[in-house]
């Protein structure tokens, strides 16, 4: 008995250091891999691309507004409408990165607060004088306010014929550009403590940025197709509410942003050309592929979804309210696997509130 004790002692030992050895090539595994390789990456092919992209698309805005002051008509206002369209895409590429220097600017409220007050942006254009920088103007700037310029009712016969009208718009598209070149400046020397920003307090990098992932992308269910389909009114729509309402590029824009949430996930390259780090490499690597294959699943189902819309999305509130509000139920069931499942898995705090019941 005691012989067979014995062996059984050591067989029983044998399994246990086996155990544990497997346990721990199981932790190395987890431990190799380098958040540093999602935060570069994402820095050097999708950030800071991105912000070189809307700086360009900035630019090319500002010269043909220019173009249209020296000469204003319908076809050189068609211009600055294109490029106006063509910049916005741009930024929602982009908005969702509120890191570093984009947060330090405000660059979002900045460029992307919705809807405009216009008639904020009437006093200040009767005035003649104004700080687009104060609070009080914040509704009065960016792309929203150049939707109210440049399509608004009678805007071709506006701007040809009101110099402060021209002004302001020219004051907006400076503003603009002057912030998103201080952010294209100030990623040059941001960009190394982004990268070695890989811990998981409130104030690393990679916190920041998981949190301004899953706040963009609340605020794009809430604030693009929510609040206007009338989820925080009883039902009851409010179509005031609808960004870029004029143009009726609000639907490209919606689309844009569940492209950029989705392709920053999977640590895609501006141009899609390649196939980074990203969080779902990460989540692969902390045994949550499952998790990983889901949101990639939901994201794919939700890019493909407004395709099929006819018209806007103010079309739509009148044609089809049941289909848009199907798809931000679906949003909604998306927030869970990002603001919960995820975070958790990468041990990261969600520190920002909202206030829809999420």
């Amino acid at each position: 008995m005691k012989k067979t004790s014995y062996w059984s002692l050591i067989a029983l030992s044998l399994m246990v250091i086996m155990s544990s050895c497997k346990d721990k090539n199981k932790d190395d595994t987890k431990e190799e891999f380098k958040k540093e390789e999602i935060l570069s990456n994402l820095a050097d092919n999708y950030i800071i691309p991105g912000y070189a992209d809307l700086q360009t698309r900035l630019n090319t805005l500002s010269d043909s507004w220019n173009t249209f002051v020296a000469s204003p008509s319908q076809t050189t206002l068609d211009a600055v409408r294109a490029d106006w369209q063509t910049a916005n895409v741009s930024f929602h590429r982009v908005k969702l990165i509120e890191v570093g220097p984009a947060m330090n600017v405000g660059l979002g409220s900045a460029l992307g607060t919705f809807p405009a007050d216009t008639a904020q942006i009437e006093t200040n254009i009767t005035a003649g004088t104004y700080n687009l920088a104060t609070a009080e103007n914040i509704d009065a700037i960016g792309f929203e306010s150049l939707d109210f310029l440049f399509y608004g009712s009678d805007c071709l016969n506006k701007l040809t014929n009101s110099s402060a009208r021209r002004t302001y718009a020219t004051d907006i598209i400076s503003k603009m550009r002057n912030e998103v070149n201080q952010v294209v400046s100030d990623w040059s020397t941001y960009r190394s403590t982004f990268i070695a920003g890989t811990g998981t307090s409130s104030t690393s990098a990679f916190s920041v940025l998981v949190n301004a992932f899953c706040k963009d992308f609340e605020l794009a269910k809430t604030a693009k197709l929510g609040i206007p389909i009338g989820t925080q009114s009883l039902g009851i729509q409010q179509p005031a509410y609808l960004e870029a309402r004029r143009s009726g590029l609000g639907k490209t824009l919606l689309q844009t942003n569940v492209e950029a949430v989705h392709d920053v996930f999977l640590g895609m390259s501006l141009s899609g050309s390649s196939n980074g780090q990203g969080f779902d490499d990460y989540l692969s690597a902390l045994d949550k592929g499952s998790l990983s294959s889901t949101i990639d699943a939901r994201f794919a189902y939700m890019e493909s979804q407004p395709a099929s819309w006819s018209g806007t999305i103010e079309n739509m509130m009148a044609s089809s309210p049941t289909t848009l509000m199907d798809y931000y139920n679906y949003m909604q069931g998306t927030v869970v696997y990002l603001k919960t499942d995820m975070a958790a898995a990468f041990g990261v705090l969600i520190t920002y509130q909202d206030n829809d019941g999420d």
